[in-house]
């Protein structure tokens, strides 16, 4: 007889981000593709062992980010920050050494720390995200792998919003001894913590984890459903570069190259992002539902985390510009001192700098999480527990319908995909998600007496700073 248990939970309740740490530590755990397109976790009849699935950052028992950050960092000038995260130092800056800042989705500090630690011989290898040479419509067209060279570290540049596991890769650290490094968004930051605490071996041999900001995470029907609007059926796609960048543009507004084939010809085609349904980041198509019930945008359980530093000061910038939160000591040695040795442009931003760089993530995770939390208590649903308390009270009806839309949206369009790739009609997708977003957009225009009312404040702020 099948049993429940927190792992089930979290897989019947639509949690699962599919990051691999409870099968690293339940070999009868398998990582796969579901219908969807989303990596998920596919349990044994027991449900898992404790172990695996104390290893979850959405089960109930699992460590939460502020626990293991308390464990983990205890340098005695660490800062508090209820949005960033316990740290030492904050930075905005990019890679001035070499061609980190080319290759990079933005200013290459990323792909730096890891090159850095294995330079100075901090670690033996990195295990990060790395291109697969696929044929066309091959899966999957990235994966986990183990980095021993900055060689290797450089190739696997560049942020992928594309599924991956980490279990073959902490397999390979039990079973190769040596010091590692490891790169992922935040709740795969928090696995492997949560991996480590269960696991000795792997405890032993983990030495630095570091973070990517994270919006959410996509199924892989995001890249599917980008390159077919781009003239490359799924069936026909080789690889893709979520994030080209484009002369004489601002870095937000970068662009998305694919590679595949077309009636028997290998073709490329870069085009900007914008226009590509899908490609607006606050509609969230094809959003992970655990990523609607995560609280942490800033890694905060990693040694550094970097991010997109989306402030005035450097958006203007097409090659690209980091924001920087450093939690362990020797990390921030090794900013510093490259820094400067002319390494490294660093500039010291402060804490809210930082967090105005994710503000609208940072919404969504704090303010909007707490009415996802209302509802799904409401709907009387399973769902994790979390770091804020779930209310509808600090949101006004017009927030209230926002974040309602916005989640129908991410959640639709995942059920709206299968059908139009299984039939091999794109349009018919299409046509189906418009009218969604299209009363999403409706809704997020400010109604004529917010606009007037907007226009006297601006009007007024102006008339005082003359006076």
């Amino acid at each position: 007889m099948t049993q429940t248990g927190p792992l089930q939970e979290v897989i019947d309740g639509g949690y699962c981000t599919g990051c691999g740490g409870c099968a690293a530590l339940d070999a009868r755990i398998r990582i796969q593709f579901d219908d969807m397109q989303r990596l998920q976790a596919v349990l044994p009849e027991d449900g898992g062992t404790a172990e695996a699935a104390a290893a979850c950052p959405f089960a109930d028992g699992s460590a939460d980010e502020d626990a293991i950050s308390a464990e983990c960092f205890t340098a005695p000038d660490l800062k508090a920050d209820s949005r960033i995260g316990r740290h030492l130092a904050t930075y905005g800056g990019w890679v001035t050494e070499g061609d980190f800042r080319q290759r990079a989705s933005s200013g290459g500090i990323g792909s730096w720390m890891q090159a850095e630690l294995l330079r100075r011989g901090l670690v033996d290898a990195v295990l990060d995200v790395t291109a697969v040479d696929v044929p066309p419509g091959g899966t999957p067209l990235f994966r986990f792998t183990v980095a021993r060279t900055e060689a290797e570290v450089r190739d696997n540049a560049k942020t992928r919003y594309y599924p991956v596991e980490m279990s073959g890769v902490i397999a390979h650290m039990r079973d190769n001894p040596g010091r590692y490094a490891v790169i992922g968004v935040p709740c795969f930051a928090t696995a492997m913590r949560l991996v480590a605490r269960q696991d000795p071996v792997v405890a032993e041999r983990l030495h630095f984890v570091l973070a990517i900001v994270c919006g959410h995470l996509k199924s892989a029907a995001f890249a599917e459903a980008i390159a077919w609007q781009m003239g490359v059926h799924p069936d026909d796609l080789t690889g893709i570069d979520f994030r080209t960048k484009l002369a004489d543009r601002p870095a937000s507004r970068y662009g998305v190259t694919v590679t595949g084939v077309r009636e028997g010809e290998a073709v490329e085609a870069t085009r900007p992002m914008e226009g590509l349904v899908g490609a607006n980041w606050g509609h969230g198509l094809f959003k992970l539902k655990g990523c609607e019930f995560c609280d942490d945008v800033l890694g905060e359980t990693a040694d550094a985390v970097v991010g997109d530093a989306w402030l005035p000061a450097y958006d203007a910038d097409p090659k690209g510009a980091n924001v920087v939160v450093v939690r362990n000591p020797v990390m921030l040695d090794l900013l510093r001192s490259a820094a400067e040795d002319g390494r490294l442009h660093l500039d010291d931003l402060s804490a809210d700098d930082v967090a105005a760089s994710q503000a609208g993530g940072l919404r969504h995770r704090r303010d909007g999480l707490r009415y996802r939390l209302w509802m799904a208590d409401k709907a009387g649903e399973w769902r994790p527990t979390k770091r804020v308390t779930a209310s509808r009270n600090h949101l006004d009806p017009h927030m209230q319908r926002i974040h309602r839309l916005r989640y129908e949206l991410g959640q639709t369009s995942h059920m709206l995909w299968r059908p139009a790739r299984r039939s091999g009609d794109l349009q018919a997708f299409l046509s189906a998600i418009m009218p969604l977003i299209d009363r999403y957009e409706r809704q997020m225009k400010p109604s004529l007496p917010r606009r007037v009312f907007n226009l006297l404040h601006r009007k007024a702020i102006r008339v005082l700073r003359r006076n």
